[in-house]
C-alpha cells in the first residue's frame, strides 16, 4: 500500500476501529490485481487489546476472494468505508475466522469529487427520518452533497445507503426540497475541531434523484462566496 502513511497515531486509529466495532460498521479486505479491485466482505467478531489483535468473520460468499487476497506478502489491506479509513495489517491466522494485527499503516481518505464550502450564511436543513424531525445547520456543501453534525445518539439511527426524501434546504434566495442518500458516518474527536470542541459525528449526505436544480443553487452559492472573497481582497 504505497500511498499509506506510517501510523504515528496508533491510539487514535485504534479508537476509530473500536468505534466501528461497537457501531457494527461494515468492513472489507481488498486488493488490486491487473487493474481490477477485489473485495472480501467481513464482519467484526472481537478486538483483543492485550494481544493487539482484531478478529473478523468473512461472509460465506467472500471466502474465495479472501483466499486470493491472503497470498503473498502476509499483509492485508482493510477498509472501513463509513469512517473513510484504510489500513494495512498483518494477517496471523485464517480458518473460520480471520485474525489480523492492529494497523501497521493507515490513511483517512476523502471520496468527494466536488468542491465543498462552509456557507458564510447559515444554510438550514430540515428532514424527517424514522419518525424524528431533524433541524440542523449544514457543516459544508458542494454539488455532490452536504454534511451535518449530529450527536452520537442521533448518529446511531442512520445507516450508510439509507435514502431520505423531502429534505428541505434553506438557501439564501429560496428553499428547496431534495432527496439524499447517507454516504458516510464519521465520529469527531473532542477538541480536534474548533467548530465542534465537544465532538459529535459527521453525517455526509449525497444528493440523489433529480439533482439539476439543487446543483444549480449550490453553484450559485459557491460562486457568490468566491466573488465576495475576491471583492474583500481587492
Amino acid at each position: 500500500m504505497n500511498s499509506l502513511i506510517k501510523n504515528e497515531k496508533k491510539d487514535q486509529t485504534t479508537e476509530q476501529i473500536l468505534e466501528a466495532y461497537k457501531s457494527k460498521y461494515s468492513v472489507y479486505a481488498w486488493g488490486s490485481f491487473g487493474g481490477h479491485v477485489i473485495k472480501a466482505d467481513l464482519e467484526f467478531k472481537t478486538i483483543k487489546f492485550n494481544q493487539k489483535k482484531i478478529v473478523l468473520v468473512p461472509t460465506k460468499l467472500s471466502r474465495s476472494y479472501l483466499e486470493d487476497l491472503l497470498g503473498g506478502s502476509g499483509k492485508l489491506n482493510i477498509a472501513i468505508p463509513q469512517m473513510s479509513l484504510l489500513f494495512e495489517a498483518e494477517y496471523l491466522k485464517y480458518d473460520d475466522d480471520l485474525t489480523i494485527t492492529f494497523p501497521l499503516f493507515h490513511k483517512f481518505y476523502d471520496r468527494r469529487k466536488s468542491e465543498r464550502v462552509d456557507p458564510f450564511i447559515p444554510l438550514q436543513l430540515k428532514m424527517n427520518y424514522k419518525g424524528i424531525t431533524y433541524k440542523k445547520t449544514c457543516s459544508d456543501i458542494g454539488v455532490g452533497g452536504l454534511s451535518i453534525i449530529l450527536s452520537r445518539s442521533e448518529m446511531t439511527r442512520f445507516m450508510v445507503n439509507d435514502e431520505i426524501k423531502d429534505v428541505e434546504l434553506s438557501f439564501p434566495l429560496k428553499n428547496m426540497i431534495v432527496e439524499v442518500k447517507v454516504a458516510s458516518l464519521v465520529k469527531l474527536n473532542p477538541y480536534k475541531d474548533e467548530k465542534h470542541p465537544y465532538g459529535g459525528s459527521r453525517l455526509s449526505l449525497s444528493f440523489s434523484g433529480n439533482t439539476t436544480l439543487v446543483k444549480k443553487e449550490v453553484l450559485r452559492l459557491i460562486n457568490g462566496q468566491k466573488k465576495l472573497v475576491c471583492d474583500i481582497d481587492m
